[in-house]
């Protein structure tokens, strides 16, 4: 499948790989002909569009240049050419992210779907390009985004779903356009939200973006919204008085087909269909797939939970106090600022998190909770908990929530229902494995087990001409065999389908095999089987893939392009390299995602190397401290919507960052980065992670803390301290003036929290 985006930037993707189309031009016809689709044009008229300012000959010759690339690199099937016109084949497999915005909308269209088409536009179409067609899409299509969005702004407040349409209202102001419209859902959001003070700074922000960009006065109609809004007179319904909304179901998109696991599904059905069942875990060894499993199944019973489905990935952190910051991300869940006067201590994020979801009715997926558990953690701070005990007081409090966790060791609460899982079916057939079935008759029965399957699938994407055949099954089953069936050792040896024969592939997981046997016996069975394929992985790859690949074990949540190559270096023919050996997986946002047990591996080679690890977590650090710096401004302005959510995407990498930074003296780097994260946890009322940013920083340099050693003091005396402090570094003779100096502002940040 073709996959192009033009709304923000342009971009394609060929069955899942980046396109590499440096030609503007290029890029402009590819542009110009699938916007395009169901038309084909005249080739001078082509050439005069896209080369206005050449004569007819040389804009001919450039279309010919063009179209002869363009068919090169992305495919013959997906043009119609001939010697007078050219066109996009219509018929051809492809998606446009501008066609799902311009899809057809009508009075019985969801919510859901209207949000669906309106993500899709990031940007207006093709920035940077001058065109004078370009110059007519772009008005076009930011047209049909504003009344779109508008749409479901309308369908949002009529559903009262405050939370979402605040969000859809802020996203379009970030657009950096000043719509009236959204102001007003924002306003209403806010009221209905029971921010009343919120209603006022919303019209303060239309009043003055209006001012500034367009010279004039909100409207009568919001004018007249804010008076009714701030005073009272309206007011907005709530929720529980309307119809329930379709159940959100937050889970990650899926790129690959499901295979097999019919048992467990139908098990787990059952389970979270019984009202006595509030916790289960899928219990098993790291690359089983019970990620996958978890997913799949929620997906099934989605229906069941009226305040629907969210899944939230432990992986990324590190330790239990970040717990709550995790599940109410996922959870689209804001926490409150409290108010000064009232002691912290009475409105923690965990308190806050469990009386949101106290009259909720949802499943919640932990997903790789095992190094978050109290018997991980067993001196945490009273303000803390562990995975098991976060979940054993959510179920205690919301008898509504169901809880499916996925763990390498139980959660070992009172009630938890475990559900093991192994590898995948293999069959049980002990014939010559270099010789196929001896009756052909017994092939397709053999061929459809699930990790035979499994493997065909992964082969297949390498390899599309790839088929089991009576030579090769054999080999294939002893593959399946050698890993114990577990689905991540399938897919990596499949993924070397592209090189290698099945036969060769069983000599090399054999080879890795006997290494293992041989240096690594103390390894457990569980392991042993991921070891083997990932060490025969690792053996074949080249020198600079491995180099990349460790480095990029430091990244946590995922990863861009840009930040590859800025801390790993890492190219983009590499990165496709590491993608196609199934190491990496780019999902639909364009970010990279490492399996957590591939990400341990590469972590473990990358250690070997102490000098060569400080280097790129100092890499790593300045790469997120300089990105925090840049979104200063815009935390400050009204671009602040998109700046959060854009370090929300990065904050288990910013998290990872900080924690290098401030035992390793990385002085710089807490500089640039404090402001923004400060304003982070503070606008989105994460005070107490705020304090167990800051709180460690201070320490690390030089402050001995408030000497209070049961309860964290309230804001006066706070502030007492940090104006004594800072009156004493400016008056010392101090050698490290600059450590001083940074030791203020993280006091100055630290007490801004309260």
């Amino acid at each position: 499948m073709l996959e192009v985006q033009l709304l923000g930037k342009f971009a394609a993707k060929l069955n899942g790989e980046l396109l590499d189309i440096p030609s503007r031009p290029a890029q402009a016809l590819l542009a110009y002909l699938i916007l395009n689709a169901h038309k084909t044009y005249r080739r001078e008229n082509l050439a005069g569009l896209l080369w206005p300012d050449s004569d007819e000959t040389n804009a001919r010759n450039n279309l010919r240049q063009t179209l002869w690339r363009l068919r090169k690199s992305v495919g013959e099937e997906f043009f119609l050419a001939d010697k007078v016109s050219v066109g996009f084949n219509p018929q051809a497999d492809y998606r446009l992210d501008a066609d799902q915005l311009q899809a057809d909308i009508d009075d019985t269209t969801s919510v859901e779907t209207l949000m669906q088409m309106v993500a899709v536009y990031e940007d207006k179409l093709l920035p940077g390009f001058y065109d004078s067609w370009v110059t007519l899409e772009q008005e076009r299509l930011q047209a049909i985004y504003e009344d779109r969005v508008q749409l479901l702004l309308v369908r949002l407040v009529e559903a009262a779903r405050w939370r979402e349409a605040r969000e859809w209202a802020e996203r379009w102001i970030a657009q950096g356009l000043t719509p009236e419209p959204a102001y007003r859902a924002l306003m209403t959001a806010q009221a209905g939200l029971g921010d009343r003070s919120g209603v006022a700074t919303v019209y303060q922000r239309c009043t003055e973006a209006l001012a500034e960009e367009l010279g004039v006065e909100p409207s009568a109609e919001t004018q007249l919204l804010f008076q009714k809004l701030s005073s009272g007179a309206f007011q907005p319904p709530s929720q529980k008085q309307l119809a329930k909304p379709i159940s959100p179901v937050k889970l990650p998109i899926q790129t690959t087909p499901f295979v097999g696991r019919e048992d467990e599904l139908s098990r787990l059905a059952t389970l979270l269909a019984d009202p006595t069942v509030k916790l289960v875990t899928i219990l098993g060894p790291g690359g089983m797939g019970k990620t996958r499993l978890s997913i799949e199944a929620a997906s099934a019973q989605a229906e069941a939970f009226a305040d629907g489905v969210y899944f939230v990935s432990l992986a990324p952190i590190e330790e239990p106090g970040f717990l709550s910051s995790q599940i109410a991300e996922a959870l689209d869940f804001q926490f409150n600022i409290r108010d000064q006067r009232e002691h912290w201590e009475y409105d923690t994020q965990i308190q806050q998190l469990v009386a949101y979801l106290k009259d909720k009715q949802l499943l919640l997926i932990l997903d790789n909770a095992e190094h978050l558990l109290s018997t991980v953690f067993p001196d945490l701070d009273k303000w803390d908990r562990s995975v098991d005990q976060l979940a054993a007081e959510i179920i205690q409090a919301a008898p509504g929530i169901k809880i499916l966790a996925t763990s390498r060791q139980r959660l070992n609460l009172h009630g938890e229902i475990l559900l093991p899982l192994d590898g995948l079916g293999v069959p049980d057939w002990k014939s010559n494995p270099t010789s196929g079935p001896t009756v052909p008759e017994t092939m397709p029965d053999l061929a459809a087990y699930d990790a035979v399957e499994l493997f065909r699938q992964g082969a297949h994407r390498v390899r599309p001409d790839f088929e089991i055949k009576t030579d090769n099954l054999g080999d294939i089953i002893n593959i399946c065999r050698l890993v114990g069936g577990m689905p991540l050792g399938i897919e990596l040896a499949a993924a070397w389908a592209e090189l290698l024969s099945p036969a060769e592939i069983v000599a090399e997981i054999r080879h890795s095999l006997d290494f293992l046997e041989t240096d690594l016996s103390n390894i457990p069975d569980r392991q042993r089987s991921i070891r083997l394929i990932f060490e025969s992985t690792w053996s074949r790859m080249t020198l600079a893939e491995q180099e990349v690949f460790q480095q990029l074990s430091v990244f946590r949540g995922g990863f861009s392009r840009q930040a590859a190559q800025n801390v790993a270096g890492a190219s983009l023919r590499t990165l496709m390299s590491l993608v196609n050996k199934s190491l990496l997986r780019p999902d639909l946002t364009g970010r990279y995602q490492i399996h957590e047990l591939l990400r341990q591996f590469a972590a473990e080679h990358l250690a070997q190397n102490p000098t060569a690890e400080a280097a790129v977590r100092d890499r790593h650090c300045t790469y997120y401290a300089a990105f925090l710096h840049q979104k200063e401004a815009d935390l400050h302005g009204q671009k602040q919507a998109q700046a959060l959510t854009e370090i929300e995407i990065e904050e288990d990498n910013v998290r990872v960052a900080w924690q290098w930074a401030v035992p390793h003296d990385k002085l710089q780097e807490m500089d640039l980065a404090m402001e923004s994260l400060c304003e982070y946890f503070r606008i989105r009322g994460r005070i107490d992670e705020g304090f167990r940013f800051f709180d460690p920083a201070a320490r690390k340099l030089g402050w001995d803390g408030v000497g209070v050693e049961e309860d964290t003091p309230d804001s006066e005396t706070s502030f007492n301290t940090m104006l004594q402090l800072l009156d004493l570094s400016l008056a010392k003779d101090v050698n490290d003036n600059h450590q001083q100096r940074l030791l203020g502002k993280v006091l100055a940040r630290y007490n801004r929290f309260y």
